[in-house]
């Protein structure tokens, strides 16, 4: 294993060690995908403006880590994916990746290229939709992990065979009249759990009410909020839904307009009550949704209907942002974490007169493990304190009256 690192100081000729790396992702990919278990690590947060990456010979990892942030932006040479790749199995890790016409990773080259895991990334002014999951190869698998993905002009997934997980994610189409997470019931292995899903899937140009989830096979402990028709899935448990028109849908075919069925276990309808952002969808079919993770945060509030509504499944013990998950947790990709308390500043308490040097003695006494008691007329002073008092009173045996 190789790492090659990446940085805007950088230059292709060089070796891509880490005091030596190379300018471009795609000159890191190139070398990084001759090797077996390499990686490329970008090491600074620029801009780069690359896209349709070919990943060749081998799987790779390609990633930012620590305090970095770049950003990979496809606009300027009206890129289609962030990658290309001719293989399966790579990993893409902590990635911001926009601006790209189709998707991120470009799924139609290879044997089984569909096949690919995203863990931390940021995709938004996506064309869509993005592919994920190997068709007619049950045997591969595919993973969304910890992501925040947007798409605007179509769905933000579609769904192939294999075993392909989303796990606390925030999913999003702006388009509308489209599904957010669309599949297909021959798919039987699709699972969602702990994701937040907004989509705008009421189509008013046709009148019709798409799934925002649809025909996907297991979902559990998401938030389904837009507008459209909510769930039509298999294996339907601890969900909230808040759409516009039926929440949940019978398993069928039917991508649009299905029969409402009632509500499963752990199944509920309310505002997700988000920390910022309006509801999402649009009256207007010509205008895009507003789900836009620059201004809008999707934490819950106080008063959350998916605060400890969920349940525990598999292995999953912290959400998007690393916090630990309560016990029951919350649905949707935000586990409810409450703000540090509000300390109150100190006050005095009436009636007493003490100045800032007695208040310094008993301090320092404190301090020394020195114990001693007061009466609630503070009038009293004992000698053990050593107070002095007026020369005439400094050889009382007895306890002298304090004007402080």
């Amino acid at each position: 294993m190789t790492v090659y690192y990446v940085s805007k100081a950088g230059n292709d000729s060089n070796d891509g060690t880490f005091g030596s790396p190379k300018l471009t992702i795609a000159n890191a990919c190139g070398v990084a995908d001759g090797g077996t278990d390499n990686i490329v690590e970008i090491i600074d947060s620029g801009v780069y403006s690359e896209g349709d990456i070919d990943i060749l010979g081998n799987p790779i990892t390609v990633r930012a880590t620590g305090s970095n942030k770049p950003i990979m932006d496809g606009d300027s040479s009206n890129n289609d994916y962030a990658f290309v790749p001719y293989i399966s199995g790579s990993v893409f890790m902590g990635l911001h990746m926009r601006n790209y016409d189709d998707g991120l990773i470009n799924t139609s080259y290879g044997i089984s290229p569909e096949c690919y895991i995203l863990s931390g990334c940021i995709g938004h002014f996506l064309g869509g939709p993005q592919q994920i999951g190997d068709n007619g190869n049950p045997a591969r698998h595919a993973e969304v992990h910890d992501c925040l993905i947007v798409s605007d002009g179509n769905a933000a997934f579609t769904c192939q065979d294999g075993k392909v997980w989303f796990n606390n994610s925030v999913i999003a189409s702006n388009k509308p009249g489209y599904a957010v997470i669309d599949s297909a019931q021959s798919k039987v292995n699709i699972t969602a759990s702990f994701c937040t899903i907004i989509g705008s899937s009421h189509n008013n140009s046709s009148g019709q009410y798409g799934n925002i989830v649809n025909q996907v096979y297991k979902i559990i402990n998401c938030i389904v909020s837009g507008s459209g028709d909510g769930i039509n899935a298999y294996d339907s448990t601890y969900n909230l839904v808040h759409v516009s028109g039926d929440p949940f849908i019978q398993w069928s075919s039917d991508s649009h307009d299905g029969t409402p069925r009632a509500a499963n276990t752990g199944e509920i309808t309310g505002n997700p009550l988000f920390q910022s952002g309006s509801d999402p969808g649009t009256v207007d079919p010509v205008v895009l949704g507003n789900v836009d993770f620059d201004t809008q945060w999707f934490k819950l509030t106080t008063g959350s209907p998916a605060i400890a509504a969920g349940t525990s499944y598999g292995s999953v013990t912290a959400d998007i942002s690393g916090s630990e998950r309560s016990t029951p947790p919350s649905m949707g990709a935000y586990e409810f974490v409450t703000s540090d308390p509000d300390w109150s500043s100190h006050f005095e308490t009436p009636g007493r007169r003490y100045d800032a040097a007695l208040t310094d003695r008993r301090y320092e006494k404190s301090l020394g493990e020195y114990e001693y008691r007061y009466s609630d007329s503070n009038r009293q002073i004992p000698f053990q304190l050593n107070i002095p008092g007026a020369p005439s009173l400094r050889r009382r045996k007895t306890p002298y009256s304090s004007s402080i």
